[in-house]
C-alpha cells in the first residue's frame, strides 16, 4: 500500500497499516536521506540569497510557512468514499501543495476491524514510531475509526498537535467543545431534503422503502430518516428491510407491490460473507426493482439510485483542503469554525433520470448531473464556435438588411403617401384637371376628368391628347402645348370639346408650366371649366328678351308646367306618402306628407284656376286680333284680368313655395339641406309639432326647456332629422304600450362655446346588453315589429358627420332612456358635394320600411310607375360602370363583405335578411360610384322601391328557382365589378333589373333586387 521512500517531505506520501513494523529499518534509511537532502536544498537556497542584490532581498516578503501533515484514512484505498475523499482534499489544496508535507496513512478498518483497544493503541504507537523524525504540524483523520484513534492517543502520542477531520457522522458543535485544538467537518445527511425532493419528484408515491445494513451508523442514521419525515407536511409510510445477506434483501424487494421509493442507506453481506462493495449494492438493488432508487450517499450514485442531496467525499476532501489552506494563510485554530457542517450536494445520474421521464422535471438549483449524453458544443467545439460565429455574422447582416429594408419602406411610403395627397387634392376638385409630361401624355388625372371624357383611367394614363379626343381636337391641343412649352408661364383658351355622348361642351382651359426646383420643365398641369351651363343660358336669355309676345306666350307656357309639374308633385307626393312611413330613414317625412300636400291642394289649385282662366281670355283675345277685330276695351279688359289675375296666381304660388321650403328645411334629404343661421328653439317647436300631428292619438307629452337666445350656424335640416328620429324611438320602443308617456327636450350652452341638448324619456330604459350597440345599424329590438335599426345610426352620422358633434346615451330598465347631444353653434363645413350624406350600405343603408306593409294583395301604384324603373335601370347600370372602373382596394373589400352578406342570405328562408342583405348591395355599388348625381338620385329612387317589396315579400321570395336567379345575376354584377369590366358590369345590372321588372309585371308586384 506504501510508495517508496525517497519522495520529498512536501511531496505526497501513502502508507499501509498493516506490515509496518516489518519495514521499520528501510523507514529510517529514507527518512536519513531526506534530511540530508532538505540540508543541501537548504545551502543552495542561502548560496542564492547571498548573491542577490540588497533590492531584492528588502522587497522579498515573508516566506509562508511550510506545514506537515499526516492524514490517517479510516478506510482502505480503492474504496470508492475513500479515494473520493483523498481526491478531494488534492483538488482543494491545488496550487498550495507546495506549502504543505502530507503523509499519508490508511488504517483499513473495514476490511479489518479493530476490536479491542489493546489493538487500537498497538496501531497508534506503530504510527507515531513511523513518524517519529518528521515534525507533524497537523493530524488529519477521515471517518470515525480514524478520528476515534488520533483522539484517544494525541495526548500520548502527539501531545499539543492539532486535530483536523472530516466525514465523522453526526458530530456536532457541542461534542467537541470540551476538547482543546480540534475541529473539522462533520458527516450528516440531509434526511428532510431527500424526502421533499422524492416527494416532489414523485408526488403521487407516499410508501418508502429503506434498505439498510446491520451496522450501528444505519441504526443511527435510520433514526434521523424517521425523525425527518414525521416533519413533512405529508409523511411517507416507511417499510425498513434489513437483512445480513444482500440476496434476502433482494428476495424481500421483489416480492413487494404497489408503487413505492426505495432509500437505500446500508451496504448487505455479499455472497461471500463480505460488506457489499457501493457498487455491487446499488446495481443489485436497482436490477431488482423497476422503482426509482434514492440515497444520501454519493458513492452509491452512478451505479443505479436516481441521487439526491448527497454526502460526498469529495467535498468532504474539498472542505477540509479549505481548512488546511486557511491556517497556512496565517489563521489559528481558534478563528475557525470548531464543526462545519456538512457539504451536502444535489448529484443525479441522467440515465436513471431519463428512465424514469424526469429528465425534463426541474431539479433544485446547483444541482449536478452525471452521465449526461455530451452537446453538440461539448462534443465539437470548434465546429460549433465556427458555425456560432457564422450564425452571429449572418444575424448582424440581417440586421442590417433589415434596417436598410425598413429605411427604403419608410422612404416609399412617404413618397407614396405624398402620391396619394396629391391624388386626393385632385379628386377633390369638382372639375376635371390632368398633368402632361414633357411628351404631352397624361400621367396623372382626377376622378372629375375620367368622368368627363367618359374612359376609363387606366385607358387614359399614358396616351396623348389624340386617344381621347377626335384628331381635330388632338391637334389644337397639342398646339396649344406646344406653343406653352416653348413660351413657359400661363395659358387660357375657351373651345368646344365633344363628350363622349357626341355632345358639344364650351370649356375654358386653364394651362400652366410646371418647373422642377433646377429651372427644368416637367410638364404641363390643367383645369378644364365646363361653361356650357353659363352659355346656354346666355342665349336663352338673348332669345328671351327678342320679342314681348314671345317673352309673354312663353311665361304663360312655363305657368302652365309649372303648375302641371306642382300637380303630379302633389300626386307623387300622395302616391309616396304610404311608402314614406314605413322608410326609417325618411320616417319624419312620412309624418309630414300628409299636410304638406293638403296644405299644397289649396294654393296649387287656386293658381291652376287663374291660370286656366287667364289662359281662356288670351285666347279670347288672340282669336280678336286674328279677326282683325281687337278692340282696346277688349285689350283693356284683358290687362285688367291679367293683373288681378297675375297678382292672385304669385300669392298663391308663393305660398305653395313657402310650404314646400318649410317643408324641405325638415326634410332628411340631406343633399337639398342647406347652411343657415337659426334658433335652436325654432328647429324644436317645429319638429314636435310636425311629430304631434303625424303621430296623432299616441303622441307624447313635451316638455321643452330651450332658451331663446341659443343660435346655429349650421344644417337646420339635419338637426330636425334627429330630433324626429328620437321621437320616433321613443314613440316605437320607449312607449311600445301605447303609453304615450313624457319627451323631455333640454338646451343649455357650455363654457367652451359648445351646446349641450338633452333628448329624454319617461319610457321603459334600454336593457344593459344593448347599449353598447345601440348605434350600430341594422340593430334593433324590435325586428320584424316596426323597426329596422338605422334610426338611431342615422342619427349617429348625423351629429358626428355632419354637425361635427358627439353623443352618448345614459339609461337604466324601466327608468326612461336619455340621448345627450354635445353641438358647436357652427358646424363644420361639408366638402364632398354630397353632403356626406348619400346612403353607404356598410354604415346606415336607407331604413326599411315597415314589415306590416299593406293587406294582401294591395299593390302600391309608386312601383308601377314605368319612369321610375326606368330610373333605376339608368341610375344602376351607370353606377355598376363607375364603380368597376374607380374600385379602389378599400372598396373592394367592402363590396365583397356586404356581397357575401347577400349570397349567404340567399341560402336561406329569411326573406328579412335577404331583402335588407339585397339593398344594402345595390346601395354600396351606387356609393362607390363617386358620383354624387347618381347617389342622390339612388339614395331618393330605390329606398322608396324597396318599401312596396317588404310588403309582397313573403310570396315572392320562397320560389326557389327565382331566388337561384337572382343570385347568379347579383354575383355576374360583382364579379364584373371586381374585374374591373365596365361595360360587363352596366349589362349584368341592366340585365338584372329588366328580369325584376318583367318579373314584377308577371307577378304583379315588385321583386326584390
Amino acid at each position: 500500500m506504501g510508495t517508496g521512500d525517497d519522495v520529498t517531505p512536501w511531496s505526497w506520501r501513502e502508507h499501509g497499516m498493516e506490515g509496518a513494523t516489518a519495514r521499520a529499518p528501510t523507514r529510517s534509511a529514507a527518512l536519513a536521506v531526506v534530511r540530508v537532502l532538505q540540508w543541501v536544498r537548504l545551502l543552495v537556497v542561502a548560496a542564492a540569497c547571498l548573491t542577490l542584490p540588497a533590492e531584492l532581498i528588502a522587497d522579498a516578503g515573508p516566506a509562508r510557512a511550510h506545514l506537515d501533515i499526516l492524514v490517517l484514512h479510516s478506510y482502505h484505498q480503492g474504496l470508492p468514499w475513500t479515494d473520493s475523499e483523498q481526491e478531494g482534499l488534492q483538488i482543494g489544496l491545488g496550487e498550495h501543495r507546495s506549502h504543505f508535507g502530507v503523509f499519508i496513512e490508511y488504517l483499513d478498518a473495514l476490511r479489518f476491524p479493530i476490536r479491542s483497544p489493546e489493538v487500537e493503541a498497538a496501531a497508534a504507537q506503530r504510527l507515531a514510531e513511523r513518524y517519529a523524525r518528521i515534525h507533524i504540524d497537523y493530524l488529519v483523520a477521515t471517518d470515525d475509526p480514524a478520528y476515534r484513534l488520533l483522539l484517544a492517543h494525541r495526548d500520548r502520542l502527539w501531545s499539543g498537535i492539532p486535530i483536523l477531520f472530516a466525514g465523522v457522522n453526526n458530530v456536532a458543535s457541542k461534542d467537541v467543545a470540551h476538547l482543546e485544538r480540534v475541529a473539522g467537518i462533520s458527516e450528516r445527511p440531509d434526511f428532510f431534503a431527500n424526502l421533499a425532493l422524492i416527494q416532489s419528484l414523485h408526488p403521487k408515491v407516499d410508501r418508502l422503502v429503506v434498505v439498510g445494513d446491520e451496522t450501528k451508523t444505519f441504526a443511527s442514521n435510520r433514526k434521523a430518516l424517521e425523525d425527518a419525515n414525521v416533519t413533512l407536511a405529508r409523511p411517507f409510510t416507511v417499510a425498513v428491510i434489513v437483512r445480513h445477506s444482500l440476496r434476502d434483501v433482494l428476495a424481500e424487494l421483489r416480492g413487494l407491490s404497489g408503487e413505492f421509493v426505495i432509500f437505500l442507506m446500508g451496504r448487505p453481506f455479499d455472497d461471500a460473507d463480505r460488506i457489499g462493495s457501493e457498487a455491487v449494492v446499488a446495481s443489485a438493488v436497482r436490477g431488482a426493482t423497476r422503482h426509482a432508487v434514492y440515497s444520501a450517499w454519493s458513492f452509491f450514485l452512478g451505479h443505479g439510485i436516481v441521487g439526491g442531496k448527497l454526502v460526498s467525499g469529495k467535498e468532504q476532501g474539498l472542505a477540509l483542503a479549505g481548512l488546511l489552506t486557511d491556517l497556512s494563510a496565517g489563521k489559528t485554530l481558534a478563528d475557525l469554525p470548531r464543526v462545519t457542517d456538512s457539504p451536502n450536494r444535489y448529484l443525479f445520474d441522467y440515465a436513471e433520470l431519463d428512465r424514469l421521464g424526469l429528465s425534463g422535471h426541474p431539479l433544485p438549483l446547483g444541482s449536478v448531473v452525471i452521465n449526461r449524453p455530451a452537446s453538440v458544443r461539448e462534443s465539437y467545439p470548434k465546429t460549433f464556435a465556427g458555425s456560432l460565429a457564422v450564425f452571429v455574422f449572418l444575424l448582424v447582416l440581417l440586421a442590417l438588411q433589415r434596417r436598410n429594408l425598413r429605411v427604403k419602406q419608410a422612404l416609399s411610403a412617404e413618397i407614396e403617401k405624398e402620391l396619394v395627397l396629391v391624388q386626393a387634392l385632385m379628386n377633390a376638385a369638382p372639375f376635371p384637371m390632368f398633368f402632361k409630361d414633357v411628351a404631352l401624355r397624361y400621367q396623372r388625372i382626377n376622378d372629375a376628368f375620367v368622368a368627363f371624357l367618359g374612359k376609363s383611367r387606366e385607358a387614359v394614363i399614358g396616351q396623348t391628347a389624340s386617344a381621347v379626343a377626335p384628331p381635330a381636337q388632338a391637334g389644337v391641343y397639342r398646339g396649344r402645348d406646344e406653343d406653352l412649352l416653348a413660351a413657359g408661364g400661363r395659358q387660357i383658351y375657351e373651345t368646344v370639346v365633344v363628350g363622349p355622348d357626341q355632345t358639344p361642351r364650351d370649356v375654358v382651359f386653364h394651362k400652366a408650366v410646371v418647373r422642377l426646383p433646377g429651372g427644368s420643365i416637367e410638364g404641363i398641369v390643367g383645369a378644364m371649366l365646363d361653361v356650357s351651363e353659363l352659355r346656354r343660358n346666355e342665349r336663352e336669355l338673348r332669345e328671351l328678351n327678342e320679342h314681348l309676345e314671345q317673352r309673354v306666350a312663353a311665361r304663360t307656357s312655363d305657368l302652365a308646367q309649372s303648375n302641371l309639374r306642382l300637380q303630379r308633385a302633389v300626386d307623387s307626393l300622395a302616391l309616396a306618402q304610404d311608402e314614406l312611413v314605413r322608410s326609417e330613414k325618411l320616417a319624419s317625412l312620412g309624418s309630414m306628407v300628409a299636410g304638406v300636400a293638403h296644405e299644397l291642394n289649396t294654393p296649387i289649385g287656386n293658381a291652376l284656376t287663374v291660370s286656366t282662366a287667364l289662359q281662356h281670355k288670351r285666347d279670347t283675345l288672340a282669336a280678336e286680333f286674328q279677326q282683325g277685330a281687337l278692340r282696346k276695351s277688349s285689350l283693356d279688359e284683358f290687362l285688367a284680368h291679367g293683373e288681378s289675375g297675375f297678382d292672385m296666381l304669385v300669392r298663391n304660388l308663393e305660398r305653395a313655395a313657402r310650404l314646400i321650403t318649410n317643408f324641405k328645411e325638415v326634410a332628411v334629404d340631406q343633399t337639398s339641406d342647406r347652411r343657415r343661421s337659426f334658433r335652436l328653439v325654432d328647429v324644436v317647436e317645429e319638429c314636435v309639432h310636425t311629430f304631434t300631428a303625424g303621430a296623432g292619438a299616441r303622441a307624447p307629452r313635451f316638455q321643452v326647456d330651450v332658451a331663446e337666445s341659443i343660435a346655429f350656424e349650421a344644417y337646420p335640416g339635419a338637426l330636425g332629422q334627429i330630433f324626429l328620429n328620437l321621437f320616433e324611438n321613443a314613440r316605437v320602443h320607449a312607449f311600445a304600450d301605447d303609453a304615450p308617456g313624457t319627451i323631455r327636450v333640454d338646451a343649455q350652452e357650455l363654457p367652451d362655446g359648445n351646446v349641450r341638448i338633452s333628448v329624454g324619456d319617461s319610457g321603459k330604459g334600454i336593457a344593459a346588453d344593448a347599449l353598447a350597440r345601440i348605434f350600430d345599424p341594422f340593430f334593433t329590438t324590435r325586428l320584424g315589429q316596426g323597426g329596422s335599426g338605422l334610426g338611431l345610426a342615422i342619427v349617429y352620422r348625423l351629429v358626428t358627420k355632419k354637425l361635427g358633434g358627439r353623443i352618448r346615451i345614459s339609461s337604466e330598465p324601466e327608468q326612461g332612456a336619455i340621448f345627450i347631444i354635445e353641438l358647436p353653434t357652427t358646424a363644420p363645413q361639408i366638402v364632398d358635394g354630397g353632403g356626406g350624406t348619400a346612403p353607404r350600405a356598410g354604415e346606415a343603408p336607407p331604413a326599411a320600411v315597415d314589415a306590416t306593409g299593406s293587406a294582401a294583395g294591395e299593390a302600391s301604384p309608386l312601383h308601377r310607375r314605368e319612369e321610375i324603373l326606368d330610373i333605376r335601370v339608368l341610375v344602376e347600370s351607370h353606377a355598376a360602370a363607375a364603380a368597376a372602373r374607380h374600385l379602389t382596394e378599400a372598396g373592394r373589400r367592402r363590396l365583397t363583405e356586404v356581397f357575401e352578406r347577400l349570397d349567404q342570405s340567399f341560402s336561406t328562408d329569411d326573406a328579412e335578411a335577404q331583402l335588407t342583405c339585397d339593398l344594402a348591395f345595390h346601395m354600396a355599388i351606387i356609393d362607390l360610384s363617386g358620383d354624387p348625381a347618381l347617389q342622390n338620385v339612388g339614395a331618393a329612387v330605390i329606398p322608396l322601391m324597396y318599401g312596396h317589396m317588404r310588403r309582397t315579400l313573403v310570396r315572392l321570395m320562397p320560389d326557389p328557382q327565382r331566388r337561384e336567379t337572382l343570385r347568379r345575376q347579383h354575383r355576374a354584377i360583382y364579379e364584373a365589378i371586381i374585374a374591373g369590366d365596365s361595360d360587363r358590369a352596366s349589362a349584368s345590372a341592366s340585365a338584372h333589373i329588366v328580369f325584376v321588372r318583367t318579373d314584377s309585371n308577371q307577378h304583379d308586384e315588385t321583386a326584390p333586387s
